[in-house]
């Protein structure tokens, strides 16, 4: 497939980054999936800031000094001049500056593969994706938790009936990042940026996400519990969650950076009338099968039992890891096929099928300032997505 793509399309697709600069770990992250399949290229870029940090990362990157710019503005206008422009941009900078760069992006005719949070409001979650709706371009949201192979299998299983009727569903991302002690990125927590939702921003979200994205139901109202366990941050570290979701089922999320020890902490559980499923990051490989009246099962990556769309996101046989890069890569895969598809005259619906977009920036948003509101009314607040 990815042959016939290229073969037809003629190049591989050519990519930007803004932000993501030497030091920065999510940037070097996006540079090891987005070669993984050799499916683009990175060309161009503004990775940061500071004059020379920027230089340097791009001649770590081979990226030519005349394709290096200064910000995202100078980005567009340079590439937008050029016969050879990019097809699509990273947006890796922090959650307060997406949204001008992803609307300026979307304005000038490119397409957008954001880091999450989308941004850090979700009023200007709601402003990128209509600048989405506008523009005609496509956003994909790196929530690169989606990519797990067995966590695509958990939902093809819901999705076919597996589970029944889906009742409970718990998630969570307890982190002990900040627990013993304030080490980089101490913006999601002293306030200067995203004020007192940016960690939950950070981190809830993936847990939201994955509890979403598992089940395919929607979070429609939330009653939250915040707090600040370590009393000298200015944002809230941990929050506990009960959720209502439509077609009836209810919820818990927890998410915290106090979860002192917690090598990563993500996990979903699913429950439906017929059985359930568990998948813990730290097994990644493995998925829980609980069927009512029968024997547990543990479901192994490419082993028996894996469904289509695990094998699909599966790149080497079972006993063999794949892990948290190529879960990223595989986001990176399936949006280059779509734009591929798309631009061969193809549809492009079944790649963009299992990517997050615009629409799941919005709603997890939602659900986190629906929490602070709950918390503060002490009540539980629909969800306004």
């Amino acid at each position: 497939m990815t042959a016939t793509f290229l073969e037809r399309f003629g190049r591989r697709l050519r990519v930007a980054m803004v932000g993501g600069g030497i030091g920065s770990y999510i940037g070097e992250t996006h540079a090891i999936a987005l070669r993984a399949d050799g499916l683009w290229d990175l060309v161009a870029g503004s990775f940061s800031r500071n004059p020379e940090t920027n230089a340097a990362t791009a001649r770590s990157w081979l990226v030519p000094a005349e394709r290096t710019y200064a910000d995202h503005r100078a980005l567009i206008a340079g590439e937008a001049a050029r016969a050879d422009r990019v097809d699509a941009v990273i947006v890796a900078t922090r959650p307060s500056s997406h949204a001008e760069i992803a609307c300026d992006l979307l304005a000038a005719g490119f397409h957008v593969i954001s880091e999450k949070p989308l941004t850090d409001t979700a009023a200007d979650a709601r402003r990128v994706a209509a600048a989405v709706a506008e523009s005609g371009r496509r956003l994909m949201l790196t929530h690169c938790y989606s990519g797990y192979p067995m966590v695509r299998q958990a939902r093809e299983m819901v999705a076919r009936g597996d589970l029944g009727r889906i009742t409970l569903v718990e998630s969570r991302f307890a982190s002990g990042m900040y627990a013993a002690s304030t080490p980089p990125g101490a913006w999601r927590v002293d306030g200067t940026e995203g004020g007192v939702t940016a960690l939950i921003a950070d981190l809830g979200t993936h847990a939201l996400h994955l509890a979403e994205f598992v089940t395919g139901r929607r979070i429609t109202a939330v009653g939250a519990e915040l707090a600040r366990v370590d009393p000298e941050h200015v944002a809230f570290d941990n929050a506990h969650l009960t959720l209502r979701f439509d077609g009836g089922a209810r919820g818990r999320c927890w998410s915290t950076s106090q979860a002192a020890g917690a090598t990563h902490g993500l996990a979903v559980t699913v429950y439906g009338d017929r059985g359930s499923l568990a998948w813990d990051h730290d097994t990644s490989e493995t998925l829980w099968w609980r069927a009512d009246g029968e024997p547990d099962r543990l479901l192994t990556k490419a082993g028996p039992g894996a469904s289509p769309a695990a094998l699909a996101a599966a790149r080497f046989t079972a006993g063999h890891p794949d892990g948290y890069a190529l879960a990223f890569a595989n986001l990176y895969r399936d949006f280059a096929h779509a734009l591929l598809a798309e631009a061969i005259g193809e549809d492009p619906a079944p790649y963009l099928a299992d990517l997050p977009d615009a629409g799941d920036g919005v709603r997890t948003l939602s659900v986190v300032e629906a929490a602070v509101a709950s918390d503060a009314a002490g009540s539980t607040v629909t969800v306004d997505a």
